[in-house]
């Protein structure tokens, strides 16, 4: 190497150590400062959560199931509502089922009246029958009374003819008797079937109503955070079944629900007070940790998010209230904690 190349080289050597000391301790400070925070959302403090349905459902052996329901309508955020008013409601995926069953329920009501009317005319035509036995019967009996003026072989004869009318009359009222037992036995099956079609008409329709949300008492509406989205619920949302998808709030009372890991617990007391802040602005809120869980659970669980990258970390839900009511902030905002030291 030239005594040129090496003055260059020594240069450029120097240069880049220089530039990049400064970089590495600025990284260092930004991921210290963002150690120190802990991820949450903002509730409603005295809320009723509402959560999305089951998706899957068993009807008459039409089976439907899924893990996530489409949100149709939603309540807008801040909606006063009243007890048992629809807040919300899903994209129901067993449309088809209904046209099935409602055709199951007119085959099997069809089948049902038409076993009636067999029936029903199986025991007139014995009835009929027996009117006829009981008339020969009788005709019989009117000529045994003719004994005296008959020889012995005719009178015989007609003694013998009203034995048989009598034991035809008997035979025929013992069937009549069997056949009303069979009728009412298949009448009954019959309106069982139909009863078990309407059955699962109704069944159809529980798990219809399941998949639109109601008010549990009177409040306000208050979206809640979709983990997925990093964002507030909304209309048209794929939501997981058992998600959390808003809360009716008695008040307008807010708290930041934020979550520790479990080896940094020890930083977080009730009574603590917390910083709060949003990804999309640096305006700081004061708040006091009022709750802490007895227990950690999965990460994943708590965010609602399955598929976070650290969604098996264990940590603890903390639930720390707003000093005042802080501007410009609404249930289901995505939140950044820092806790003052002790």
């Amino acid at each position: 190497m030239s005594p040129r190349h090496r003055r260059l080289a020594v240069v450029l050597v120097a240069w880049l150590l220089c530039g990049a000391g400064p970089a590495r301790k600025g990284s260092a400070e930004e991921d210290a400062s963002a150690s120190d925070l802990f991820s949450g959302f903002s509730v409603a403090a005295n809320a009723t959560d509402v959560f999305a349905p089951e998706t899957g459902f068993r009807v008459m052996g039409w089976n439907s199931w899924g893990s996530q329901a489409k949100l149709l309508e939603l309540a807008p955020d801040g909606k006063e509502v009243k007890a048992g008013q629809m807040i919300a409601r899903f994209e129901f995926p067993g449309r088809d089922a209904q046209r099935w069953i409602n055709e199951r329920i007119q085959k099997v009501e069809a089948e049902a009246a038409q076993s009636h009317i067999v029936n029903e005319q199986s025991v007139d035509s014995l009835l009929i029958e027996k009117r006829r036995k009981e008339y020969e019967a009788r005709l019989a009996g009117i000529n045994v009374e003719k004994e005296r003026s008959l020889s012995k072989k005719q009178a015989d004869l007609y003694r013998i003819v009203r034995k048989v009318a009598d034991f035809e009359v008997d035979a025929v009222t013992q069937r009549i008797a069997s056949t009303k037992t069979a009728r009412d036995a298949e009448n009954s099956f019959q309106d069982m079937s139909v009863k078990r079609a309407q059955a699962n008409l109704a069944r159809y329709q529980f798990y219809e109503r399941r998949f639109t949300l109601n008010a549990p008492h009177a409040g306000v509406v208050r979206h809640a955070f979709n983990p997925n989205e990093r964002r507030k619920t909304q209309k048209g949302d794929a939501i997981q079944s058992g998600q959390k998808v808003l809360a009716v709030a008695k008040d307008a009372t807010l708290a930041a629900k934020f979550f520790v890991p479990e080896h940094r617990i020890g930083e977080v007391f009730l009574g603590a007070e917390v910083v709060v802040t949003t990804p999309a602005s640096a305006e700081e809120n004061k708040a006091v940790v009022k709750r802490i869980d007895f227990f950690p659970q999965e990460l994943g669980f708590l965010m609602e998010n399955p598929n976070l990258p650290n969604g098996r970390e264990k940590a603890f839900s903390v639930q720390a209230d707003f000093v005042g009511a802080p501007a410009g902030l609404s249930a289901g905002a995505e939140l950044r904690v820092k806790v003052k030291a002790r």
